[in-house]
This record gives structure tokens, C-alpha cells and sequence, in this order.
């Protein structure tokens, strides 16, 4: 709709479009190229930075499509199209993926911290990857954009809603949230992460509590405490947001499971000494064979792909380019052969393993795309882990070793990673009609500039934070691709007893898989993902992320109290995308200004500057 004067009218969505469709580039201008390139590159830091963190990570299409409304206004006049901020969200996502995907390949510090690679393979090998992983997601498009893809339903919501011309006066709604929720994040974040003194405590503390062993067989006077505690970082409560209720109280239920189950029913026993053993593969348990029954039974009961009101998808009929599937083909040929070239010049890894290695990973990135279709969670560590246990026999003896053995880990869950994430967002452009073609040529530019970004990055973190148990960054998920790695290359020699725990904690978590995915259940289980994620990463966090979850809930509530029917729905959706909206402004808010913290304090430290310093650093 058009006022009599040809300019839009308040109300009016501004689809545009994005160029040329006989193209294979999208047509944007410079100002949009660099926002777009440049917000690739801060999500692929914060990435590896929560990753290493909590285990858990945002590719960040909801804060690339805020921030690129707030950054292109500084460029550039014209109002962004929603097409324009697809092809943003989609570029920035894949920075994203590269960044989970390397704070992941960071298990190898755990197994051996003074791996030391060079810096330009590492870039050349993970930026490969990336763009094999885009022509996977490219290759079943048509396909998985029919599953409803929670996270990139609500991320078209969200583009038309900032794409909206406002009426005189009318405020920008979620650029307004992005602001006011990342700006008290970014206060609140400041006190958690900078101390005054060289090696000292951060000026704002988790809140600690010690309580007293209650299930152990401990000798009179010797029962332990089990110091507990609630996290202050902001960042736990965004993500707790995020993620909701049922991911929290998983995560809660598995952190406390650590002290007052596994450490308390093994004191006073001949297993006490390997209560570190027992709490790591009882956490790789439940998220082992529990995940693939979660996948199985998934496929019995699909999530509708219902297409919100206003969407038209599938309206425009694009042009096909005639370069393109020889353009993709070179992509994918070459792509993979620098995955093989680099995989062995770093770990190791015999061509022929790594080419294996594609050819498996290939369908189980479409198994994960199915999941993320109705999860919303991409079970990225799954693919890392069917290689590992399935196929390390193909590695001679004398190669297998935990460094080989996790070459297979990073080329498939990179792989899984960018892949099921491009589907996300082919399900966004599905949604708002965009062009295809162009959406994934994007795609590889951002894992071009994530792997220029994140190599960097990660090695900023760990020689300020070192990695591992103990360290500020435990990174849960490495920590059980290490351990997976070493139990494949011969590193691992369970007992007994372990092994039955292990046996009975894959059949019984397998079991429960089906209630967390039974319609008539799913709404009040807690996630099986979070407990086995809270045993490793401990109370504080988990308790802080927890009351993130609680938070969503009672907003929920909020939204929907005293609404019936049609209203109800429209509330909870208005809900969904509000809290989507604060948790994830929280989230980005909290890593990046983290990772500016340490830059700060590194460049002034060069001068002999040292105004403040990061709290846990070395």
C-alpha cells in the first residue's frame, strides 16, 4: 500500500529486494557489506567466549538483524529491507557457527596445552570447512525450510517488525529492547569481570553457600561440604532467558546431581578416587545414546510448521542463475580438498579418514537439521561423537592418538555446525520469501571472516584463561570431546562399576528421551541436553541460568494471564518473541563486552597501562 504521493504508508513492510536474481551476489552497498561483515566477526568472538563458558553458544541472527537496523541508520538513509537484514542475519550466523565450531576445536588444548599449530592453516582449514558445511545445508534447502525451526520463525517475525515503517513518533520496539536490555547487561557485566588488584577476586561475586554431604558413608567428623552458589554474571541470566524453563531446571538438576549423588554415594567407597571419571562419562552418557533416541523419536511426532499471519512464503519463483551449480560444485570440490590438505597438516588426519569423515557427517547433518527443526537445539557434539566411537578403527593403531582422533571430531561437528545453523536460516528467508541463491553465497563470505576472527580469538582466551577444569573457562563441550578422544585412542580404562553406571545411565536417560519429546510430557521435562550439560559445568552457573529459565516462565505467565483461546496464542507467541528478544540483547551484551574487557586490558598493558585487571586471568 502506496499514499497518493507514492511513499509508504505507517504500517507498510519494506520487503525490497536483494538484487540481480541471474546473480549469484547479492546486490548491497558498501555500507551494508562492512556492518554485516563486521557484526560476522563480534558474534564469531562471543561465540567462543560462551562456548568455552557454559558449553553453549548463539549464532546471533536475532542480534545481527537489531544491530544492523541501529548500524546501517549510521551508513546509509535508506531504511533497510527485510530482505537486506535476511541476507545480514544469515551472513553473521555463519561468523557465528564458525565461532562455536572453534571454541569446540579447543578440546585439543585440553588433551594437549601446548598444541601450537600454525594460525593461517587453522584459518584456511576451519574457513574450508565452513563452505563445505554451507553446500551441505544448501543441499537439502527444499526440504528441511518445511520444519518449523523455532529460533528462525522467530527471526522473520523480528525482521518484518523492525522493517515496518513506524508511525510519527513511534518508537522502534526491538532496536528499543536491544538497547535498553545489552545496556544494563553491559553495566551489570562490567563489576563480574575486572578486579582491581593483579590476581584478585572480581568486584562482584557469585553468591556462595556451603552445605553439608547427605548421602555419602562418610566416618564421623568427616562429612564435606559442597559449596554451592548462585552466578552474578548477566550472561547466565540471558541465556537462561533464551533458552526457558526446561533447559534451566535440567541444567540445575544435573549440576546438583554432581555433589549430592555421584561425589556422596561414592565416598567411603573404593571408587571415591574416581569420582572425576565418574562425573565426566556419566554427563557423555546422558548425552550420548539419549540424544540419537531423542532423534528417533522425534520423527514420530513432528512439530507443525505452521507459517505465522502475514507470511506469504514460496510467492516468488526465482531465476535460478545458470553459473550457480557449477559455482557450487567448484565450492564443494575444492572445499574439501582443503579440509583434507589441512585435517592431515594439522592433526594428522589421513585423507582417506577425513574424506570418510565428510561422506558420514553429510546425512547426519540432515539428521540434526530434523532435530533443530523441532528442538531448536543443534546436536552438533552427536556427529563428533558417532565418529569418534564408530569409525576410529579406520586410523592405524600407531596414529591413534587423541589429537588424530579429534581431527574427526572438529571436520564433522564443523560441518553439523554450519550446516543445521544455514537451515535455521534458510528457514527465515522461507518465511519472508528471500532469495535463495543469495543467501547462501553470503553464507560464505561470513565463515570466511568467522575463521579469519576466531583463530585469533581463541588464543587470546585461553593465554588469558586458560581451559579445562579449574580454569574460568571450563568448556564442558570440549571436555567431552577430549575425553571421547582419548577413550577412542586407547586413553581410557574404565572399571567395572563404571561401566555399569555408564550402561545404566544410556538406557535409563534413553528412556526418559521419549517423555522429553511425548506432546502429552514435553512441556514439563526437563531438558535431558541441560542435566548432562549442568553435571559439567557446576551450581553457580547452572543455578543462574536456571532462574534466566524462570524468568521466561513468569514472563510467559505474565503475557498470558486471563487470555482464552486465539488470544492466548498471540500472547504466548508476543511472549516467545519478547523474551527471545531481552535474553538474547542480555547474551550478546555480556560476551562481547567480556572479550573487549581482556582487549582493553591487553593493549594497555603493552603500554604500561594497568588502570584494571580480568579477574580469573593468569
Amino acid at each position: 500500500m502506496e499514499q497518493k504521493d507514492g511513499g509508504p504508508r505507517p504500517g507498510d513492510i519494506e520487503f525490497g529486494t536483494s538484487g540481480d536474481e541471474r546473480k549469484l551476489f547479492p546486490q548491497l552497498t558498501v555500507g551494508e557489506w562492512v556492518v554485516f561483515m563486521v557484526l560476522a566477526a563480534v558474534m564469531a568472538g562471543a561465540n567462543i567466549y560462551t562456548t568455552l563458558l557454559i558449553g553453549w553458544g548463539d549464532t546471533g541472527s536475532i542480534i545481527a538483524v537489531l544491530a544492523a537496523v541501529g548500524l546501517l541508520g549510521l551508513v546509509s538513509s535508506r531504511k533497510p529491507s527485510v530482505h537486506v537484514l535476511n541476507l545480514g542475519q544469515t551472513l553473521v550466523s555463519a561468523g557465528g557457527s564458525i565461532g562455536f565450531a572453534v571454541a569446540s576445536y579447543a578440546a585439543v588444548h585440553i588433551v594437549q596445552p601446548e598444541f601450537a599449530p600454525s594460525k593461517p592453516m587453522l584459518i584456511v582449514m576451519f574457513a574450508s570447512m565452513g563452505m563445505l558445511g554451507a553446500v551441505i545445508g544448501s543441499s537439502v534447502r527444499r526440504y528441511m525450510v518445511k520444519y518449523f525451526f523455532p529460533s528462525g520463525t522467530a527471526c522473520a517475525v523480528i525482521q518484518t517488525s523492525v522493517a515496518r515503517h513506524l508511525e510519527p513518533g513511534e518508537r522502534n520496539r526491538p532496536v528499543w529492547m536491544l538497547k535498553v536490555w545489552g545496556g544494563v547487561a553491559a553495566l551489570l557485566t562490567i563489576p563480574t569481570k575486572i578486579t582491581m588488584e593483579s590476581g584478585g577476586h572480581a568486584m562482584a561475586q557469585d553468591i556462595k553457600l556451603a552445605i553439608q554431604g547427605i548421602f555419602g558413608r562418610y566416618e564421623p567428623g568427616t562429612r564435606p561440604t559442597h559449596e554451592l552458589g548462585v552466578g552474578v554474571d548477566p550472561l547466565f541470566y540471558g541465556i537462561g532467558i533464551v533458552v526457558g524453563p526446561r533447559i534451566g531446571i535440567g541444567m540445575l538438576i544435573g549440576a546438583l546431581a554432581t555433589p549430592f549423588l555421584i561425589q556422596d554415594m561414592l565416598a567411603g567407597t573404593a571408587l571415591a578416587g574416581e569420582t572425576g571419571d565418574w562425573v565426566k562419562w556419566l554427563a557423555i552418557a546422558v548425552l550420548t545414546m539419549p540424544t540419537f533416541a531423542t532423534i528417533l523419536f522425534a520423527y514420530f511426532f513432528r512439530t507443525p510448521a505452521v507459517v505465522p499471519p502475514g507470511f506469504e512464503p514460496g510467492r516468488t519463483d526465482y531465476h535460478v542463475p545458470a553459473s550457480r551449480p557449477l559455482a557450487y560444485g567448484m565450492v564443494g570440490v575444492i572445499s574439501a580438498l582443503g579440509v583434507a590438505f589441512t585435517a592431515q597438516a594439522v592433526f594428522g588426519l589421513p585423507w582417506l579418514v577425513t574424506a570418510v569423515t565428510i561422506l558420514v557427517a553429510w546425512p547426519l547433518c540432515v539428521m540434526n537439521g530434523r532435530v533443530t527443526g523441532d528442538t531448536d537445539i543443534n546436536p552438533v557434539r552427536l556427529v563428533a561423537i558417532v565418529l569418534l566411537s564408530g569409525f576410529f578403527w579406520m586410523i592405524a593403531e600407531e596414529l591413534r592418538g587423541p589429537i588424530v582422533m579429534l581431527g574427526m571430531a572438529v571436520v564433522g561437528g564443523t560441518l553439523a555446525s554450519v550446516a543445521v545453523d544455514m537451515m535455521q536460516d534458510y528457514r527465515t528467508g522461507y518465511l519472508v520469501d528471500a532469495n535463495p541463491t543469495h543467501q547462501t553465497t553470503v553464507q560464505f563470505v561470513g565463515v570466511v571472516i568467522g575463521a579469519l576472527v576466531s583463530i585469533p580469538v581463541l588464543g587470546l582466551l585461553l593465554s588469558q584463561y586458560g581451559i579445562g577444569e579449574g580454569s574460568t573457562l571450563p568448556a564442558p563441550g570440549a571436555a567431552i570431546w577430549a575425553a571421547m578422544a582419548e577413550a577412542a585412542g586407547g586413553g581410557f580404562d574404565p572399571s567395572s562399576a563404571l561401566v555399569w553406571g555408564i550402561v545404566i545411565t544410556s538406557i535409563v536417560g534413553s528412556l526418559y528421551a521419549y517423555l522429553t519429546v511425548w506432546p502429552k510430557t514435553a512441556p514439563w521435562m526437563p531438558s535431558i541436553f541441560g542435566i548432562g550439560i549442568g553435571m559439567l559445568l557446576g551450581v553457580p552457573a547452572s543455578a543462574a541460568i536456571f532462574l534466566g529459565g524462570i524468568l521466561k516462565g513468569a514472563a510467559t505467565m505474565f503475557y498470558t494471564g486471563g487470555k482464552q483461546g486465539e488470544q492466548r496464542q498471540a500472547a504466548a507467541a508476543q511472549a516467545g518473541n519478547d523474551t527471545m528478544l531481552a535474553g538474547a540483547s542480555i547474551f550478546a551484551a555480556g560476551a562481547v563486552l567480556s572479550i573487549v574487557l581482556i582487549l582493553v586490558t591487553t593493549v594497555l598493558k603493552l603500554v604500561d597501562l594497568e588502570f584494571f585487571y580480568i579477574a580469573g586471568a593468569h
